[in-house]
């Protein structure tokens, strides 16, 4: 009983220390934004997109902005994954699944109008 409760106490400790390992950095996110010159299409502050068929990053969820940069990376794209779009997958061609992590915290972190008006809600 004493191995059972040790082996998953040492499991939890490992996944915890994984997921700090992997924990995302909204200042190099910021760096790879600025790096990347994002703004030239969606705006500065990722919420004022240069054509209205581009989108308002700012405020979105991390995970969904994640997952997106990754469909873009995505070799063999099918109709349930994947995103085809030349420009954006040139773009985050650069970067590993840890960039993409800290990009999205980076993104999700910033504000953009309909959330601020949401919040006075």
């Amino acid at each position: 009983m004493k191995k059972i409760v040790l082996l998953a106490a040492t499991a939890l400790a490992l996944a915890q220390m994984s997921q700090l390992a992997n924990a995302a950095d909204i200042k190099k996110g910021e760096e790879l934004v600025n790096k990347g010159g994002c703004i030239a299409c969606h705006g500065a502050g990722l919420d004022k997109p240069i054509a209205p068929n581009y989108p308002k990053l700012a405020g979105q969820y991390q995970s969904y902005l994640f997952h997106a940069l990754q469909q873009y990376q995505a070799k063999h794209q099918t109709p349930l994954y994947g995103r085809n779009n030349a420009i954006m997958s040139g773009m985050v061609a650069q970067y590993n699944t840890q960039d993409l992590q800290d990009i999205a915290a980076y993104i999700a972190s910033l504000k953009d109008d309909l959330y601020i008006r949401d919040e006075m809600h």
